[in-house]
């Protein structure tokens, strides 16, 4: 409702909703996101459209172009509408039954079923020319079957022309006979119509077949037609691309991604300690190589866990994540090379059972390690924990302690009251940092079992791999665990930084 100034009241419609921005940045995270996926739907597209060029049996064509003429005499006009009447009519008639048969008779190894096929007729639209196309496994036979489809065809027209004079020729001098004989001033003036009308006849019969003629005879075609496996290739590449664009947009769509670091760190209610960047680097790396970007990021993670842990006394960390594959375990190797650089006794414990990896990033044995301890401890002996932990810094500031051999039920390991010894020992212990590797959260009780006996939980997430359901589900289990996380460290930023420093 709108007030005017002379008091009447009226409606205005409502206003129409703003556009929703197009959110072209997710997509192009999304498409960013799933190179291998494209990859692998475009590259064996094009590799089969490749092959099966490739292997396709060659054909060349051949044409045979007809010219209609114009009338030799000057004062005749040419209807243009005739014209086309005319060049539709020849068209049509080249590529009938009748004209396939007497052509096939000239063509060895031709039949008028074989020759449907390979010959086709058009018009040129820019002049009065049929275009005769033949095809053919061979560039001459496809040249010769152009040319003897051309050639007949204009033979059968010549004759047929040559065949309706004949006929009328016939009328005509059979209409004179019938006036031989008779007398009188009307007789002679129809025999003088009749003789001219013959003249007139023996004329065209003369020029009879000159309307249409060979303008261009086919000659053999120095490359094939078909098939053309870079153009077939080309097109396929192309055509993939918007296969495989349309099916990441889609899947983006059906199922959409975390858009950053700011919306997963909305999800879960927790600030960023810091953004490691992503860095290409070749299979087999060691934590001890880190390039400059990333140092400075876990630089200000051990700065964030050090503000937000007490000062003095032993601190105990898990360094989890949400699901498999988000980087926990690099996290927790480059934190604590980190950390005992900065003059931090630094204990790392495998306490992934599942799926070990933090022995390999440092090259020390897998077994014995985290599981035997507590088989031991749970069967009522005891091991030397700490001399079971490999040293990898030459100051001996850094430890690791490998996870072991896979126990058949890692839950039921860590749920005994095993674990709270273990603990005990660390307690005890003259470690600045304990961090655990522990396993995701989501799905497993093991991590859930070792966050509520730590002092402090990280949460390492790579937003790429975080859906919004993702998220909100372990920010439920939080709560549900009654655990509040320091924060998240989130994985895969991008930077253009790859000079490496030596840990």
């Amino acid at each position: 409702m709108v007030d005017r100034a002379d008091g009447l009241v009226r409606y205005a419609g409502p206003a129409l909703p703003p556009d929703q921005p197009v959110e072209t940045g997710r997509y192009l995270d999304a498409l960013r996101r799933s190179k291998l996926l494209i990859a692998l739907i475009v590259l064996p597209l094009t590799a089969v459209v490749l092959l099966v060029s490739l292997l396709l049996p060659r054909t060349y064509q051949a044409t045979a172009k007809i010219v209609l003429e114009s009338s030799s005499d000057p004062l005749q006009t040419r209807d243009v509408n005739s014209v086309e009447r005319r060049l539709a009519t020849i068209d049509a008639l080249l590529t009938t039954r009748e004209t396939r048969l007497r052509a096939a008779r000239r063509i060895p190894g031709e039949t008028a079923a074989t020759l449907e096929g390979k010959v086709a007729s058009s018009v040129d639209p820019r002049a009065d020319i049929i275009n005769i196309v033949a095809t053919d496994d061979t560039a001459k036979g496809a040249a010769r079957i152009a040319n003897t489809v051309a050639t007949t065809f204009l033979a059968q027209q010549h004759l047929a022309e040559q065949q309706r004079l004949n006929r009328a020729r016939a009328a005509l001098r059979a209409a004179l006979g019938q006036l031989a004989g008779k007398i009188g001033p009307q007789v002679e003036t129809e025999r003088g119509a009749i003789r001219e009308r013959l003249t007139e006849l023996d004329v065209s019969a003369a020029g009879s077949g000159s309307e249409l003629s060979l303008a261009e005879s086919a000659q053999p075609p120095s490359a094939a037609f078909s098939p053309r496996p870079i153009r077939n290739a080309v097109f396929a590449l192309f055509a993939a691309l918007f296969i495989a664009a349309l099916v990441v947009l889609a899947r983006a769509q059906l199922k959409p991604r975390v858009s950053g670091s700011r919306e997963l760190s909305r999800l879960l209610e927790l600030p960023i300690l810091a953004e490691v960047p992503y860095v290409r680097r070749p299979l087999g790396h060691r934590p001890e190589t880190l390039s400059s970007a990333e140092y400075e990021a876990y630089q200000t993670l051990q700065a964030s866990l050090r503000r937000r842990l007490p000062a003095t006394g032993q601190r105990t960390v898990l360094v989890t994540s949400a699901l498999h594959g988000e980087g926990k375990t690099e996290v927790t190797a480059a934190l604590g090379l980190v950390l005992s650089q900065g003059m931090h006794r630094t204990w790392l414990v495998s306490a992934d059972m599942r799926r070990p990896k933090l022995h390999e990033l440092f090259d020390v044995d897998q077994t014995p390690g985290l599981s035997e301890v507590l088989v031991r401890a749970r069967n009522g002996g005891s091991d030397d924990i700490f001399q079971l932990s490999a040293a990898r810094t030459g100051s001996g500031r850094l430890h690791v302690l490998a996870s072991g051999r896979t126990p058949r039920d890692p839950a039921q390991l860590l749920a005994s009251d095993a674990l709270d010894g273990f603990f005990e020992e660390i307690n005890e212990s003259e470690y600045d940092y304990v961090l655990l590797d522990g396993p995701p959260l989501l799905g497993l009780i093991d991590s859930q079992v070792l966050a509520q006996r730590v002092d402090a939980v990280l949460i390492v997430c790579r937003p790429d791999r975080q859906t919004p359901e993702t998220a909100l589900a372990l920010r439920e289990l939080l709560d549900r665990l009654e655990v509040e996380p320091l924060g998240v460290v989130i994985v895969g930023a991008r930077t253009s930084k790859h000079s490496y420093l030596p840990g």
